[in-house]
């Protein structure tokens, strides 16, 4: 399900009305920002509304200058969830970014933002870290004549390496001729997700401009919030620097070589059948899931080379998010815990003993909550556990 974006606040003012305080977001979803212990209605994406409209209605009585409404609003993880349940159709992760917006304008906004914010115009990732030099990453740098771009994003480059290095094993198995940008910095996504949109244009101009220069046949993903950002975010000025690529997420590309194998039980099947020991769930990223709507490649591909996987009770559109988008982990980090706790939890619950999924973001924040809560469970990237598999059958 594709939110629209950008929204205005005249378009915002001529559609809260449509919320009719049904009560299916407190009662048929879970919110990564809802506050089990608090229970307020301002935690609600109905309450979340409500404070927006406060904000665009009656800036005198001054909302946007509130600590519950920074709380609150920044407090959101964007995951989509609430416009998947709403039966009115009330796009309140829209209403909610234009909320973040005016806090932004009222310089109400937590620390932590303003520190990615610097990181991202010093070095040009969140991290305010110094880019990798490894051989592997400025060898694919020189190879500026291949057509297509291996994007990997800022979290498999620095927090998980290992999906942008099984990633890049992945490409020479399918003889993929690829190559990393000069210029590549983080998307940036976070900037539109935490208000601070405007300054997205500042940020990406160099990498861009090489991208306009040097226009690739295709851009491969392994962070499905990079794609996002790229087909849904970005504005039509800067689409056009490539308008005439091909975006897809690993997860799509894979799906595509695969099905133009042939019989595949007799190509991939022989190397990976066996190999699997323990329980596999499959977690739906939000950005995966919602944004790009990308569920069924996935389970087709683990189906036919036979991977045995289990499902959340709550799943593809209707996956519930693991707590740490839109700078919430940053800002937020104990909230956060708290919706990863639960989905390990259910993990814990259904049998399962390593989790699967394919976004570098969701891997990182399940595997660091897992480890400091004591979870004995394995959490694995969708390239990482093909590589293992073709490692183990050489």
């Amino acid at each position: 399900m594709r939110r629209k974006l950008t929204m205005n606040k005249e378009e915002i003012l001529g559609i809260v009305w449509k919320c009719s305080l049904c009560g299916f977001c407190p009662k048929d979803m879970e919110c990564p920002a809802f506050d089990d212990d608090a229970r307020w209605e301002s935690s609600y994406a109905r309450g979340k509304v409500a404070i927006v409209h406060g904000m665009i209605k009656n800036p005198e009585l001054g909302f946007q200058n509130s600590e519950l409404a920074k709380q609150q609003l920044f407090s959101c993880a964007g995951c989509g969830h609430c416009l998947y349940i709403c039966p009115s159709g009330v796009n309140v992760p829209e209403i909610v970014m234009t909320g973040k917006k005016i806090l932004v304008d009222a310089n109400n906004y937590p620390e932590s933002h303003g520190n990615i914010i610097k990181n991202l115009k010093e070095l040009r990732n969140p991290f305010g870290e110094n880019a990798p030099r490894a051989q592997k990453w400025e060898e694919l740098r020189k190879n500026i004549n291949a057509e297509t771009v291996y994007f990997p994003g800022c979290m498999a480059i620095y927090r998980t390496p290992q999906i942008a290095l099984n990633s890049i094993e992945l490409f020479k198995i399918l003889d993929e001729d690829i190559k990393v940008l000069e210029n590549e910095t983080c998307c940036s996504g976070i900037l539109y997700r935490i208000g601070h949109g405007r300054l997205l244009p500042e940020i990406l101009k160099p990498m861009l401009d090489e991208l306009h220069e040097r226009p690739p046949k295709q851009i491969i993903f392994t962070c499905p919030g990079c794609l996002t950002s790229f087909k849904n975010i970005f504005s039509s000025e800067l689409q056009e620097k490539f308008k005439d690529t091909k975006l897809l997420h690993f997860i799509q590309y894979l799906y595509d070589k695969i099905s133009k194998l042939g019989d595949i039980e007799k190509k991939v099947e022989l190397l990976l059948s066996g190999k699997i020991k323990k329980p596999i769930i499959w977690h739906d990223p939000c950005h995966l899931a919602r944004d790009l709507e990308i569920h069924d490649e996935p389970r087709k591909i683990l189906n036919a080379i036979k991977i045995p996987f289990i499902e959340f009770k709550q799943n593809r559109l209707d996956s519930n998010c693991c707590g740490s988008g839109s700078g919430v982990r940053s800002a937020f980090p104990e909230l956060a815990e708290k919706t990863t706790l639960k989905r390990l939890e259910e993990m814990k619950d259904l049998g399962a003993k390593t989790l699967l999924s394919a976004c570098p973001f969701c891997e990182y924040q399940y595997s660091t909550v897992a480890s400091k809560f004591n979870f004995e469970i394995e959490v694995l990237d969708f390239n990482t556990l093909l590589m293992g598999l073709l490692r183990a059958g050489e």
